[in-house]
């Protein structure tokens, strides 16, 4: 009896994790907002069949989670937002909203760009007090929620929301780096003087 729980446990997991982890367009998606592409419009399993993972930024820390890419014909769930500074992982790793054991995550994050407001520079949000600590060692303008809504308040950026969900369940670092997972690269372009 034993041997045949382990079994199906083992099944559900792996069954689990090629649905999750399996090619998903949305070719809505691609005409909201190309810099969205390359990996949240196809994640795909990692090399030997494990996750694909990716670090992000939550309130000046940094996280990582499984990156399942897009919900097909999802375009909104909870309140849980993932911020994408130019386009995904353009730049900089995205910023999230919530984090396991907080009211309001989920690993269903709503999906939002966000670009430099127009007549607005990369520079100016530096001078602003609203970047992050990390920019002069990490190149990271945005690490908090917080800080950008407040440059949203401010003028400095703008938001657009291109009625995309994505399945991103945040794990441990030693989970996303666990064998068999395969690590999106840490290596962004570096800022213009917009973006």
């Amino acid at each position: 009896m034993y041997v045949f729980k382990s079994i199906h446990i083992f099944v559900v997991i792996v069954i689990f994790t090629f649905i999750g982890c399996s090619d998903i367009a949305n070719p809505e998606m691609e005409s909201s907002n190309d810099k969205l592409a390359p990996t949240l419009s196809s994640a795909h399993s990692g090399q030997g069949g494990g996750a694909l993972t990716a670090n992000g930024w939550y309130e000046g820390e940094e996280i990582y989670y499984i990156h399942n890419g897009i919900e097909e014909g999802v375009t909104e769930r909870g309140e849980n937002d993932i911020y994408l500074i130019g386009g995904d992982r353009l730049h900089q790793a995205n910023v999230v909203e919530f984090i396991p054991g907080e009211s309001g995550y989920s690993p269903h994050w709503n999906v939002y760009v966000v670009h430099s407001a127009e007549g607005v520079t990369v520079q100016d949000i530096l001078d602003s007090g609203y970047a992050s600590t990390h920019y002069e060692s990490e190149g990271v303008l945005f690490d908090d929620v917080e800080d950008l809504r407040a440059a949203l308040q401010a003028g400095l950026v703008t938001f657009d929301r291109p009625g995309v969900v994505v399945n991103c369940p945040i794990i441990s670092e030693k989970g996303a780096e666990a064998p068999g997972n395969t690590e999106l690269s840490e290596e962004f372009q570096p800022f213009g003087e917009t973006f």
